[in-house]
């Protein structure tokens, strides 16, 4: 079921990366290099760990895919893949979404209060 007031139950179609019977992928709106996505299920759920097991195979899918069109659009050297699960850092996720970041030779990749981090 959808919430209101969730930017990921909320997207553009027009957005969509790939997507599935459970899930889909979305670019970052807050990118943290090029290319960088997330990956959501369909049905508003805030942990990894109450997703369903066709959910979660569903979700393990997409980010394949995720990383297969982002090798084939940017080549990256490797990638950062990450969620936040729970109250963490003070902030409650809300919707689950695992983070695939491209990561560049040569580049730094600067993590930011999402991820618990401050200058």
């Amino acid at each position: 079921m959808a919430e209101t007031n969730c930017p990921y139950c909320n997207y553009d179609e027009y957005d969509v990366i790939a997507k599935n019977d459970y899930g889909l992928v979305l670019p970052e709106p807050n990118s943290l290099s090029e290319g960088h996505c997330v990956v959501i299920p369909l049905r508003h759920v805030a942990s990894f760990f109450e997703v369903t097991d066709k959910e979660r195979k569903s979700l393990m899918s997409l980010l394949e895919q995720a990383r297969n069109e982002l090798n084939l659009r940017y080549q990256p050297a490797g990638f950062h893949v990450g969620f936040i699960d729970g109250e963490v850092f003070q902030e409650k996720v809300e919707h689950l979404h695992i983070h695939i970041i491209p990561r560049y030779k040569d580049k730094v990749l600067k993590l930011d209060e999402r991820w618990g981090i401050s200058d």
